[in-house]
Parts: C-alpha cells; structure tokens; sequence
C-alpha cells in the first residue's frame, strides 16, 4: 500500500518536540517502582544535594527516555526547582522549572522577561501566600509537616506541604483543613507526599505557552507531545499535538474512572 505521508526532503527527519514532566513519569522514588523489580536493573536519575540517589527508572523507562532523546527535542517541564532540575542526569536544551515559575533557555539562562512577569505577578499575591502560610502553620500543631514558600530568583512562587514521615494520609487530612481559607482561583495539588498551593499567575501551562513560540520557530512543522502525570500536567499537555500519561498515574487514574 502507498503511504500518504510524503518523504521528508530535508536532510534530518524532523524532531518532534516533547514536553515531559519528570518525576512519576520519567523517574520515581524507590517506593513507587513496580514492587519486587530487583535494585540492580534501576537507574538511579534524581540526586540528592550530598549526591545520594532519590529517584530511580525502571529499564522500560529508561529505554522510552533513550528513545525520546535521540528522536527528539527533549523539554522538562516540572514542578522541580532548577536546583533540583540540575540534579537530574538528562540532557536537555529547553526547561520549564518550579511549576511554570521558571524558563530555561538552551545556553542555560533564566528567561529574564519571564522571570520579571513572575515577580510582578508574585508581588500581588505576597500578602495571600503570606496568610495562607500561617493559617498552614496554625493548622499543623502536632502534625510534622515542613511547611515552606518556595522561591526562583527571589520571587515567592507557592507554598509547599510535605510530611516529614511521608505520611500521604495526614498529609491530605492537613490540607483538608486549610482549603476552605484557599483564595478563589487559587490551585491545590496533592500528589503523594507534596502539597502545593498556588496562585491563579502560576502553572505549567502559562510557562509553556509562553516557550512554544520559541521552540516553533526552530521547527515550524514539528508535532508537539505532552507527557505527564498529575492533574496539573492536563493543561500543558492540553496545548500539544499529541498527549501520554503512565497508565498508573494520577492523570490516567481520572481518565479511566470517567470512562468507566
């Protein structure tokens, strides 16, 4: 049968461009890889500060990551700081970072217009992320949560929950509490041991229309694949061409349940 797709004329095959979230996507922490896979066929991918490995791929992972690599145009796109984000063994030339509170550009650079967006954008809402951060406070008392704003280059982006016993259970009970004193239009994610509260300037997605551009003129043509986990990957992916999520994930989770 003839392919109704015509041969590339250009030297190289297009690359398509894919935006992938990282953790519980790429990578997991060893607690959420497949239960009696032996240590030694992991990958170890995310690093601690003091080098140690946190967060480890399955073989089939980082096979999917080798494939994503050689054909095409890698883009992170994560709730990591960059910090955290260089403590990453993939290469990279694009990244989206904090929750879209951050644009890396190929030579490694913040991207300083998006950058000056976020903190005049941040600066509205100090004094509803302050509030909200002693209402977190007040209502942890005994409960061992490390309560913290997180920032890129200055800038208070959101709030960050996490139980310091990584007790996913009391942690979501924590942030039942505090939601009826969320500001309207603001974002409560949970995802395992992280609890973020963010306001209505910060998201993946505004990150990520803002580099499309960037990327589409290096590759007019190029399709755009989403990939993520969590609901708050939806939106982003929602922008490309094409989009994939783990069958296990949070994101696959919701799908198949409105399905069923």
């Amino acid at each position: 049968m003839r392919s109704a797709v015509p041969p590339s004329t250009s030297e190289e095959p297009l690359r398509p461009i894919a935006l992938v979230d990282l953790d519980d996507t790429l990578f997991q922490t060893l607690r959420k890889c497949p239960p009696g896979m032996p240590h030694e066929v992991l990958t170890p991918l995310g690093f601690a500060r003091d080098g140690s490995a946190l967060s480890y791929a399955t073989p089939r992972q980082v096979a999917f990551l080798s494939w994503l690599s050689t054909t095409a145009l890698l883009v992170p796109v994560t709730a990591r700081s960059r910090n955290a984000l260089d403590r990453v063994r993939i290469e990279w030339r694009y990244a989206v970072c904090a929750h879209g509170g951050v644009v890396i550009h190929q030579d490694g650079r913040h991207d300083p217009i998006w950058a000056e967006r976020m903190a005049t954008e941040a600066a509205a809402y100090r004094t509803a992320l302050d509030g909200l951060t002693r209402r977190a406070e007040r209502e942890a008392g005994p409960v061992p949560l490390s309560i913290r704003v997180v920032e890129e280059d200055g800038t208070p982006l959101y709030l960050l929950l996490k139980h310091q016993e990584a007790d996913a259970d009391a942690l979501a009970a924590a942030v039942a509490r505090i939601a009826p004193d969320v500001p309207a239009g603001w974002t409560v994610h949970v995802n395992g041991n992280n609890a973020a509260f963010m306001p209505p300037f910060l998201g993946k997605q505004h990150a990520v229309e803002w580099l499309l551009p960037t990327l589409r003129r290096e590759s007019p043509d190029a399709p755009t694949i989403g990939i993520g986990d969590s609901i708050t990957d939806a939106p982003f992916m929602r922008l490309c061409d094409f989009a994939m999520t783990p069958p296990g994930s949070q994101l696959a989770g919701q799908i198949l349940a409105r399905a069923a």
